[in-house]
Parts: C-alpha cells; structure tokens; sequence
C-alpha cells in the first residue's frame, strides 16, 4: 500500500519543512543534546544573545511592517486599524504602567503567550486546508494543537520555572497540582485520539497531511522540552525565540514573493524587493530595526550591553518618564500582536475560516 502525502503547504515542502517547521526541530535538538551545557551559562555569549534577540525576537516583530505599513495596498484597505491600534497600545500601556509597573509587564506577558499559542493554532489551520470544517476530527485537531501548547503552560504556572520572562515578573500562580494533571491526562487521551484518527486516514484514504502531523508533533515537543522538561532560562528562551520568530519571518517574505506572481504585480515595485537575491537586504533591514529598538531600551532603561550598543553615561530616567518610555518602546510588539489577529485571517464563505494569529 502507498501512502501519498497529501498537504497544502504554504509555499512548497522544501520551504516550509526549511523555514516553518524545521527551525523548532533544530534548536530543540540543539537543546536535548546540549541542555546541560546551556544551563550552566550564566549568561550567553554576546554573538548568541545578538542573534537570537536582535536577529530573530525583535526582527520578527518588525517583519510585520512589509505585510502592513510598508505595503501600500494593505495599509490603505485598513487604514483606521493602522493608525489607531499603534496609538492605543501605547495609551492603554501607558495607564497600565501609570497603576504598577509589574501590572503592565504581566499584562504584556499575558498577551505574548496569547499571540505564541495562536500562532501555533493558525499554522495547524493553514496546514489543514480543504479538510472539512466541524466534526469530531476537526475537534480533535484543534483541541491537539492548543493543549500541545496549553499543557507546558499550565505546567509552567503550577511549578517554579527559572525563566526571565519580560521584566522577570512572576506568572500568575496554579496552587492546586490536580490541575496540571488532570490537563495532562486529557493532553494524552486527546494526542492518542490524534494519532489514531491520522492511522485511520492513512489506512482509508491511502494519503497523509504531513504539514499537519509535523507541525502538531515539533510543537508538542519545543514547548514540553523548553518549559517541562528543562527548568533553565537560555534553553526556554533559545527554543521559544527560534520556533516562533523564524516562521514568521520567513511566512512575511513567503506571502509577499507570492503576491509578486499576481497581473497586478508589475505595477508594484515594491513586491520586486521579494526575490531570492533580496532576502540578504530583508534579513539585514530587519536587523538594523531591532539594534535600533534595543539600543534605545540599553541606553535609557536597561544597561546591559555596553559592548553592542556602547556605554551609557547617564542614569536611569525617572518613573515619570518610564511611564511614557517604557509603553512606547514596547508598542511595536503589542502592535505587533494585535493586528496579527486581523491580517492572517481568511474568511471565504463555505469553506474553512482560517482565523490565525501568526507571529
């Protein structure tokens, strides 16, 4: 018997095992094979930290500018939400601050792990397109890819974890264990109810969605192995940043190469930027955004690397001026999570709503 496989996968299997899935597989690799040796860092080495938070975290959230502001027929059909969405972040940060400083960096966390455990949930629909909307199998989809993510989390919020989330704010305390394992139990009766019902299709249909099961299996294990299994703060981050900056940025550059194949394209000389020989220009605009930011943040706000953005020699702004800096700063980023539920979603009428936060 042959089993075809039988995916839509976003851009081709090449890219997308490449960029979209593979990157999870790796550093979590990196992290089983070398988690010991990564816990005992007291800190990671400046080419790391570089890549991982200049390259990868705030480059991702910068990447959304070429799907939104940057790309003239996408910022005029939603014009109001562009404008409006930056100004209210930076308001609502604002007052949040202005009430605890700890409340904001909780609230901002919050809304991270929102965005992290939609963007997972918005792959696995991409991946799944053309298979029928409702049903039991539909239902066992979706509950898989959402506990894979919920579990760690739950796991994370009954047990001390040493990761440096945000401003070290501390996560909302689970007092009662049954919790976590009961989550547990219905996590495994609902991956065995996964796996048996992928069999089934394969014995039946003779075919496989491998975009589906892949994603659904690396992002069982990246969150169960940088959340439960390691208890350390590089390992959490490296397995994070990586399985949730690269897609993104590699989906952003994806979407807009293939608007290049559209009539319309020719009169648009801003999707020519999206070819092959650009990617390096891509990658390093996105960079130079991230230093931008973080130099900023080490200058006024955090102190810690002098040796990349160099010596600051004055002192910490006051709380007053904090209250606005802070909000501002971090505005991109909650802009960023929140017009990614608006400009991944796919609504056509009578077939599968594809509504993914992505990023």
């Amino acid at each position: 018997m042959t089993v075809k496989v039988a995916t839509p996968w976003i851009t081709s299997p090449k890219f997308d095992l490449a960029t979209i899935i593979g990157p999870s597989v790796v550093v979590t690799a990196i992290v089983l094979v070398f988690g010991r040796q990564i816990m005992s860092l007291d800190a990671p080495p400046v080419w790391l930290w570089m890549l991982l938070v200049l390259g990868i975290d705030v480059a991702h959230v910068y990447s959304s500018l070429f799907r939104t502001y940057l790309d003239k027929e996408e910022f005029q059909k939603r014009r109001t939400l562009y404008i409006v969405v930056p100004a209210l972040c930076w308001t609502i940060g604002i007052a949040l601050y202005a009430i605890s400083a700890k409340l904001f960096w909780i609230v901002l966390a919050y809304a991270a792990i929102y965005h992290f455990v939609r963007q997972q949930y918005g792959f696995l629909m991409l991946y799944r397109r053309g298979e029928p909307v409702g049903g039991w199998s539909y239902r066992i989809d979706q509950s898989a890819i959402y506990l894979a993510t919920l579990y760690p989390l739950v796991y994370w919020h009954t047990y001390t974890r040493n990761f440096r989330w945000f401003d070290e704010s501390e996560m909302l305390r689970n007092p009662f264990p049954w919790i976590e394992r009961a989550t547990l139990a219905l996590y495994l009766a609902v991956l065995a109810a996964f796996a048996v019902k992928e069999i089934l299709r394969s014995v039946q249909r003779h075919e496989v969605n491998a975009g589906k099961v892949l994603l659904l299996a690396t992002t069982a294990l990246s969150w169960s192995v940088g959340i439960v299994l390691y208890n350390g703060d590089l390992t959490f981050a490296m397995i994070n940043i990586v399985s949730h900056g690269v897609p993104y940025i590699a989906l952003v550059w994806a979407y807009q190469h293939k608007k290049r194949s559209r009539p319309e394209a020719e009169k648009r000389r801003y999707l020519k930027f999206f070819q092959l020989k650009f990617v390096p220009f891509y990658l390093g605009a996105l960079f130079l955004l991230a230093y931008f930011e973080e130099g900023i943040w080490d200058w006024f706000v955090w102190h810690e690397h002098p040796l990349v953005f160099g010596q600051a020699t004055w002192a910490l702004p006051s709380a007053t001026v904090l209250m606005v800096l802070v909000p501002l700063l971090t505005m991109p980023q909650a802009t960023h999570y929140v017009l990614d539920a608006f400009i991944w979603r796919v609504n056509r009428k009578g077939k599968e709503e594809v509504r993914a936060v992505i990023g």
